[in-house]
């Protein structure tokens, strides 16, 4: 069972790259920068600059400009249809991992129930109401006690049963 889920998780892993699967993304999902501005440190004195021993600017006569690093993306605003694109994949992606999910919890809630509805038709359950009906039927048509009537038509596992519900229930 363990080979199973980490074969699937491997999987899933590999195929991140996907349409179909959602993925993390940083940043805005499905656009690309419609401008990027890179700038680096830099100072210029058009006039007479004092410097310090460190290479710090110290005073300039005129025309200072002091430029600094700095970064800025723009991004482009998706179109609608590009929008609507974007949110039905991501409906796809979402689906395939809840796809992923009923395949591994169907099948638990789908034998659990069936079990239910096999052990009602077929079971213990059904057996001993069976056996209870057709005692009380033949206690009336021949006339016979009931206790000995149930006796003659209950089996083992059917008395089992009732003996069980009966202690559950704290049924004497």
């Amino acid at each position: 069972m363990n080979k199973k889920i980490i074969v699937l998780l491997f999987s899933c892993f590999l195929l991140t790259g996907c349409n179909l699967l959602p993925k993390i993304n940083f940043g805005t999902p499905g656009t690309m920068p419609q401008s990027t501005q890179k700038s680096k440190a830099r100072e210029i004195c058009k006039g007479k600059a004092v410097w310090s021993d460190t290479g710090v600017l110290l005073s300039c006569s005129k025309g200072y400009i002091n430029y600094e690093e700095n970064y800025d993306k723009q991004e482009r605003k998706m179109t609608i249809v590009e929008r609507i694109k974007s949110f039905v994949n991501s409906l796809v992606g979402w689906g395939f991992w809840g796809f992923v999910l009923l395949l591994i919890l169907c099948p638990s809630v789908i034998g659990l129930v069936s079990g239910r509805l096999i052990e009602g038709i077929f079971g213990i359950a059904k057996k001993s109401l069976d056996a209870t009906v057709r005692a009380v039927q033949n206690a009336r048509k021949n006339g016979k006690p009931l206790d000995d009537a149930l006796s003659a038509e209950q089996d083992a596992d059917v008395k089992k049963y009732i003996a069980k519900i009966k202690e559950e229930g704290k049924i004497k």
